[in-house]
């Protein structure tokens, strides 16, 4: 559970960091649209959403079958 957080809260921080990237990395556009609006409305959606589907699907863990 607590990896899962950890990975959307990278996921999260991406967006940000493209924008505090050098060189305006998150302004460099791929098919007319910026890095930056792909990484915020296509793939981290997309990633929080597989991650989301792996982790409620995954099974408890060792802690949580001393019951």
């Amino acid at each position: 559970m607590r990896r899962g957080l950890l990975a959307l809260l990278l996921i999260l921080a991406g967006l940000p960091a493209l924008f505090l990237a050098p060189l305006e990395f998150g302004a460099v556009r791929v098919a007319g649209v910026s890095l930056a609006w792909w990484y915020g409305g296509v793939l981290a959606p997309l990633l929080a959403f597989i991650l989301t589907l792996a982790s409620l699907g995954a099974s408890p863990d060792d802690s949580d079958r001393s019951q």
